[in-house]
């Protein structure tokens, strides 16, 4: 999406405050998608939702209408907050999701707003608009996939050791909790099987990361996009399933891995 020039706009470039506090306030911190209930913002304060335009900010976005001004595009009537997995469905689906289809996912999901919202609630609502910024007015400096497709800057969890922070944009593995976690799930098994092999010595652990980035392109696995979960979890499980251990286990019937809806009733982690 653009990044509007400094000191150019007189138009606001974003929701104010009592706008994203409004939001917040008649959303519940809960995503407007139907049978979604998933957080905005988690317990620990990371933001994992989007403040997302009906009408597109930018021209050429889903849904743009020419005739609002900026300061109606960035008004309460023209946005909606949604989990990154449905801020993208959305777009990605224009003729689908309509503007009046959205309006009524938004009436239907509000519910009168809170008067009791706490200290942390007001660090939630800082934290939203402070993501909101990351995400529109520094999109410029996100080249994973197609820019307009970016719809979220996610600071991840501690990755493995000796691996640095990822920021993640929304349409990437590394945004969607459960996919990301299942994928570390996988790579700890192969690094737990790969050097019981008989002979084999001096293993690196870096080597799986290496093989991930020749199959797919990309120098980080939660990078890579979403489209391609399945397919990196195939390329894991099989060669889990290649080592000796994991062949002696399958020859004997048991489980190498968990499946990934296995692993999310476990650990009773959503998407």
């Amino acid at each position: 999406m653009p990044t509007p020039k400094a000191g150019a706009a007189t138009q606001p470039s974003e929701p104010s405050r009592t706008t994203v506090k409004r939001l917040y306030a008649v959303s519940h911190n809960r995503c407007a998608f139907p049978a979604c209930d998933l957080p905005i913002v988690e317990l620990t304060g990371t933001v994992t939702g989007i403040i997302c335009h009906i009408c597109a900010r930018s021209k050429g976005g889903p849904r743009y209408d020419s005739k609002q001004t900026d300061e109606q595009r960035h008004d309460f009537d023209n946005l909606i907050l949604l989990c990154g997995r449905h801020s993208k469905v959305i777009d990605s689906e224009p003729k689908l999701y309509t503007v009046e289809r959205l309006r009524e996912m938004k009436q239907a999901h509000q519910e009168p707003a809170r008067n009791d919202l706490s200290v942390q609630d007001g660090k939630n609502i800082t934290n939203l608009l402070i993501s909101y910024r990351d995400i529109y007015l520094q999109a410029s400096q996100i080249y994973i996939g197609r820019l307009e497709a970016a719809h979220a800057t996610i600071h991840n969890a501690a990755p493995s050791k000796g691996r640095r922070p990822v920021e993640a944009p929304a349409q990437a593995i590394g945004s969607h909790l459960a996919e990301r976690n299942y994928i570390k799930h996988l790579i700890k098994r192969y690094n737990s099987f790969a050097p019981k092999q008989r002979g084999r010595v001096g293993f690196k652990h870096s080597v799986i990361y290496v093989n991930i980035e020749k199959r797919f392109g990309v120098d980080k696995w939660e990078l890579i996009n979403i489209e391609h979960f399945a397919e990196l979890c195939e390329m894991l499980q099989e060669r889990i399933d290649r080592t000796q251990l994991g062949s002696i286990n399958k020859s004997k019937g048991i489980k190498n891995y968990s499946t990934f809806d296995e692993y999310r009733i476990k650990y009773r982690v959503r998407s």
